[in-house]
């Protein structure tokens, strides 16, 4: 198998394929799979950058810097204000940042909203120049990226390519070389991700080393998931789902920086543990659950 750095410069990793073709779940969805993966082989394609954004206003004005510095990037990034009290909003706007709110708390609603209003943004586009392309609204890959500053726009380009070559259909940053060498993860935050990372190998036979939010996805396969707004299950769902429809599902190393300001999920033992709650009440409702139909 290919080495986790073989994705991120475009070769197809296949890390979890056989595992997940060994379960009854992931092979109804194959042959769908199959048909859309041979028809996503081309390089090139718009993309789009999802950032949910709850009382930010520590870490974006650093991020925004970051995201203006590579032509294109703060261009194609939509944030999501769920719900923001701290001027979060309007510093994004004085940037020159596209922003969209979600009044309705959520992480996972708030990723919804994100991805449905960069379909509109590159719908509106289309309309100016003529053209579209396959997926939602002609994008063709969303790459999910939190906006607290702990993930570093330099590996964009890393996740996204391999998606828009159609190499692979998911590819997840890991953050598991960052935690051991420098960066600081609170340690109830890594064991929750432990047993996350853990449960998905046990009920579905999926291989990820890290089960981290900052991730990039076909946007037709992300459309055909259905995801479901669940705020703490929200990576686990995409995964899992991915994993049963036959997708493949990669992983690279990423970056992982200490965020600015205080983390809504992990940043206490009690968002932690209704994390780890979300997380498994997930795992066990897809388990249950009817295989995907192939011919969808």
């Amino acid at each position: 198998m290919a080495a986790p750095g073989a994705a991120g410069s475009g070769a197809a990793d296949t890390r979890m394929e056989a595992d997940a073709m060994a379960d009854p779940h992931a092979a109804a969805g194959r042959a769908g799979t199959d048909r859309r993966s041979r028809g996503a082989r081309r390089t090139g394609g718009d993309w789009r950058i999802v950032l949910p954004v709850l009382n930010e206003a520590a870490a974006l004005p650093a991020l925004l810097r970051e995201l203006a510095a590579t032509p294109d990037l703060l261009r194609r990034a939509v944030f999501v204000d769920n719900g923001s009290s701290d001027g979060s909003a309007a510093l994004i706007t004085a940037a020159g940042g596209t922003v969209v709110f979600e009044a309705k708390r959520g992480y996972g609603l708030a990723c919804l909203a994100g991805v449905a209003a960069a379909a509109a943004q590159m719908e509106a586009e289309a309309d100016r120049g003529g053209e579209t392309e396959e997926g939602l609204g002609g994008v063709r890959a969303i790459v999910f990226m939190e906006a607290d500053g702990s993930d570093d726009p330099w590996d964009l380009p890393r996740l996204v390519g391999p998606v828009l070559s159609g190499d692979v259909d998911l590819l997840v940053g890991s953050r598991r070389r960052a935690v051991a060498g420098a960066a600081r993860m609170a340690a109830h935050q890594r064991l929750g991700n432990v047993a996350a990372v853990a449960g998905m190998r046990l009920l579905f036979g999926i291989d990820l080393p890290d089960n981290g939010p900052f991730r990039a996805v076909r946007a037709d396969l992300l459309e055909e998931l259905q995801m479901e707004p669940r705020g703490y299950a929200w990576t686990t769902e995409m995964v899992v789902k991915a994993s049963l429809r036959g997708a493949r599902i990669s992983w690279i190393d990423t970056s992982f920086r200490p965020r600015a300001g205080d983390s809504k999920i992990s940043g206490t033992v009690r968002g932690t543990v209704g994390a780890f709650n979300g997380i498994f009440g997930t795992l066990l409702r897809l388990r249950l659950r009817p295989p995907p139909n192939s011919a969808n």
